[in-house]
């Protein structure tokens, strides 16, 4: 039998978080979220572009209207540039792909927590009375046989569950928003590729100076 392989990375990445104990109990107190259902804060995101809409689209306008500052009017005429859409639609493509696969486990993680969460710690767990020590002497009628009657360990899994489901659900607020910026990029890039196509269809000689 071999020794065990010593791992070359940090066991603990993440330094253990200081203990609030505000009430001098000596034991952590609940945090901000416990107790709490935080399963509206979950995002659903999703992929809606099958196809990405084509770079020969008119982009919108991003500008926004806010108050703030305006860009700079830019009124030289620009040096030459070349821009290859085929590449830039090639990563698009990809991306989306990538993105589709990121929803699907997600949703997988998703679904699971809300399935489980009200028991997969055991809460409201239950065992079937069974009355211990029968023997020929003592055959005499119990009405708990065969009632359900709360697991000990059922308390225990009330509160751990009360500070995991919520912790639970920010960890999938942030991998849900996590997906959902990356499809803001994805859709920033085809913007993109719209903006350059319109500049290159845009792109002709002026007409020639009025004669005199």
């Amino acid at each position: 039998m071999t020794e065990p392989i010593d791992s070359q990375y940090d066991q603990t990445p993440l330094p253990e978080p200081e203990m609030v104990d505000e009430d001098g109990d000596k034991a952590a107190d609940p945090s901000e979220d416990n107790g709490k259902d935080l399963s509206h804060l979950v995002p659903d995101p999703e992929v809606v572009w099958d196809v990405p809409p084509s770079f020969n689209i008119d982009p919108t306008d991003l500008s926004g209207g806010g108050d703030g500052p305006q860009p700079e009017e830019i009124k030289e005429p620009s040096a030459d540039l070349r821009v290859d859409l085929g590449a830039l639609r090639t990563a698009e493509k990809s991306m989306l792909t990538e993105a589709r696969g990121a929803v699907d486990k997600y949703e997988e993680v998703r679904a699971l927590v809300a399935a489980v969460k009200d028991t997969v710690f055991g809460q409201g767990a239950t065992d079937t009375y069974e009355r211990g020590g029968d023997n020929s002497n003592s055959m005499s009628y119990d009405p708990q046989q065969g009632e359900s009657v709360a697991n000990p360990f059922a308390a225990t899994g009330e509160t751990f569950a009360a500070e995991m489901n919520p912790a639970m659900e920010r960890a999938l607020l942030e991998v849900g928003s996590t997906i959902e910026k990356l499809g803001e990029y994805i859709a920033l890039l085809n913007h993109s590729g719209q903006v350059y196509a319109e500049a290159d269809r845009k792109s002709r000689f002026p007409a020639p100076p009025a004669q005199a």
